[in-house]
């Protein structure tokens, strides 16, 4: 077993949380503060606070990479639908999406405060998608405490009924989708083959969300409707192709560079690390890797001060892909089953290697990250270009900024990323990279809420 990092040890693991939890108290502050301004309520600023909100409890919660990208698209659906009013120049996404056929609309002849109707709506829809609703109902009487002070009790009281219709549509909306009814199958018996993925170390966990690529898709036909390009043929032959890319991982981890090493830690996104001390396990949670990216959005769209339903029109479209790609990887993934670089290395090359990074629990075949980062650019790019930007998601998990000439750019990284960590060939993540920009480009072809 390898030595611990001094981020690994207890004491610094301890530190490192702490020092996140206050990062994360810190910034939510900020936005809370610059939601309420002399002049009213900046409905921007609570888009943002919502999404930074939703971010923060995944993490605390421990959903897994799919799951959380589920969440991402059903509360802005939610939040969408109940605020795009405040803009004529938006239209629903009914008919957009699969068996979405939309929410009731307000009474013509009636005010609204398209504000308190999308608090409602993020509340309504949060309190089925997330574990601890008591920090999003918080979030959520602070604002309508806000909003309470500018805005007349009756329209408060119409725009907030409204919210909530939205919110139980969207909830309704996602019910559907059939991932409650993956919940109750039984534990997944992965096959048993040369070939095949096995429970990896260090925790030789069970394989995580196995049935996702079995939810219903949310832009996209179907999870299989773009082909993943195949991995390289299976074998134990010292002289084949698979051979030679599971030595190209163990040869690329004997040699990484000080900022290979950065890049990998930096977009590693594991929800749950865990660091074992003797007889200690330390588990500490990091960003997801769709919540990274829903954080470079909202990165970005404060830099460009992008108006609130722009705000929510992106994120939406963002989380379809980080959903969609999710969603698609996964089936297959556990269609393909195959064995990860750990398993591979350590029973024909050299039964002592452990990779930089910790392997996640399920089949390597396409990388997740390469599929959803490369779907996030496509949707980030056709908003802003390719412009260079600098991402701070991982400063306060100790792990620095980086600068990126593209969105393009910063997911080509992302994919290789999983190379120099150890736990991707590089075909699956060439694969998840190809498979991704797919299904990105399909989603903002579908999606088109604007004339």
């Amino acid at each position: 077993m390898r030595s611990l990092r001094a981020s690994e040890k207890p004491y610094f693991r301890v530190m490192l949380l702490m020092k996140r939890f206050l990062l994360g108290m810190a910034v939510l502050t900020l936005l809370l503060g610059r939601a309420t301004a002399s002049d009213g309520v900046d409905g921007t600023a609570l888009v943002h606070s919502w999404n930074r909100l939703i971010i923060e409890v995944i993490m605390e919660d421990g959903f897994g990479p799919p799951i959380a990208a589920r969440i991402h698209a059903y509360s802005n659906l939610a939040g969408y639908e109940a605020a795009r009013h405040a803009d004529p120049a938006f239209r629903s996404m009914s008919g957009m999406l699969n068996g979405f056929t939309g929410v009731v609309q307000p009474a013509a002849d009636s005010v609204y405060d398209w504000r308190v109707a999308m608090v409602a709506a993020y509340q309504t829809s949060c309190s089925k998608l997330l574990y601890r609703i008591s920090i999003s109902d918080s979030l959520a009487n602070v604002h309508f405490g806000d909003l309470a002070k500018v805005v007349p009790a009756d329209v408060f009281q119409r725009s907030k009924a409204y919210g909530i219709s939205v919110g139980k549509a969207i909830n309704v909306y996602a019910k559907a989708d059939g991932y409650n009814r993956t919940q109750g199958l039984p534990d997944y018996e992965w096959p048993r083959c040369d070939s095949c993925w096995m429970p990896t170390p260090p925790n030789f966990a069970k394989p995580l969300s196995p049935y996702c690529g079995r939810v219903r898709t949310i832009v996209l036909k179907s999870a299989s409707e773009f082909p993943v390009p195949p991995s390289i043929p299976f074998s134990k032959d010292r002289r084949s192709a698979f051979y030679a890319a599971a030595q190209e991982v163990l040869d690329i981890s004997r040699s990484l560079t000080k900022e290979q090493r950065h890049i990998a830690e930096f977009w590693n996104d594991n929800p749950v690390v865990t660091a074992y001390h003797g007889h200690f396990i330390f588990n500490s949670r990091q960003i997801s890797p769709g919540g990274h990216w829903m954080n470079i959005a909202q990165q970005i769209m404060s830099s460009k001060a992008t108006p609130a339903v722009g705000c929510l029109e992106i994120y939406s479209k963002l989380a379809f892909a980080l959903f969609d790609g999710f969603t698609a990887c996964w089936q297959e993934k556990f269609r393909g089953n195959l064995i990860r670089p750990v398993t591979y290395v350590n029973q024909y090359i050299d039964k002592s290697w452990e990779p930089f990074l910790q392997t996640p629990p399920f089949p390597e075949h396409a990388s997740g990250h390469s599929t959803i980062t490369a779907a996030a650019a496509e949707v980030l790019t056709s908003y802003f270009g390719d412009v260079p930007f600098v991402d701070s998601t991982e400063a306060r998990f100790g792990f620095g900024v980086r600068s990126f000439e593209s969105f393009r750019a910063a997911a080509a990284e992302a994919s290789i990323s999983r190379l120099y960590g150890g736990i991707h060939y590089r075909r699956g993540c060439d694969a998840g990279a190809e498979h991704g920009a797919s299904i990105g480009k399909a989603v903002l072809d579908r999606v088109r809420v604007r004339p």
